[in-house]
């Protein structure tokens, strides 16, 4: 989504280990999961790597704003469950959409229900992650994009430079030059920023 990367809700009694939409740095922890590979061929379970629990369909009661009885996948299962037949079961399969963009489908396997975004007036949960249909979303949004972390270079929020002369990159009156010989120097710390 543009709005936000998936993370799981952090704070609050009620939707603590929902997914949400929210998100705004892709470093961030929250943001991060972990595709573990089933016993069941091209079938995985899906890790959030902060609170270390595996994605679930989970049934709501009723929250105001929302119809009772709505299914959401939430990072709240302690262990793995390969039973299908089981409604706790934290299988996923991800179904390609474009190779070229690298978007898929997530269904949740024991329902057969697409993952999707789901935008309603719900403060709590709007832009979180709902499974309730087999039917492809008509907006799309049961599209994901996945970024895998091992290819996005990350930098320290501080970095300096130094050049073939032996120099480090300085701030001068109103231009930079490798003219400073300590790294500590204050006109040396270049701060990085992450951007989309």
């Amino acid at each position: 989504d543009n709005n936000g990367y998936l993370s799981y809700i952090r704070e609050g009694e009620n939707n603590l280990g929902f997914l949400k939409f929210f998100e705004t740095q892709v470093v961030s922890p929250y943001a991060k999961f972990e595709v573990e590979i089933s016993d069941t061929s091209g079938l995985v379970h899906i890790r959030s790597c902060q609170n270390n629990k595996y994605w679930q369909r989970t049934k709501t009661v009723s929250i105001a704003g929302v119809p009772p009885g709505q299914y959401w996948i939430t990072a709240t299962a302690q262990n793995k469950e390969e039973d299908q037949s089981k409604e706790t079961c934290t299988l996923f399969k991800f179904a390609p959409v474009d190779h070229a963009t690298g978007t898929v489908r997530i269904v949740h396997v024991q329902s057969g229900c697409n993952l999707c975004l789901w935008l309603g007036s719900d403060l709590i949960l709007n832009r979180c992650v709902s499974a309730n249909y087999r039917e492809f979303d008509s907006n799309g949004f049961d599209i994901f994009s996945i970024i895998d972390c091992k290819s996005l270079l990350v930098l320290p929020k501080y970095v300096a430079f130094k050049g073939h002369n032996n120099k480090y990159l300085c701030v001068r009156e109103n231009y930079i030059a490798f003219s400073a010989d300590d790294i500590g120097d204050s006109t040396v710390a270049c701060e990085t920023f992450v951007t989309d």
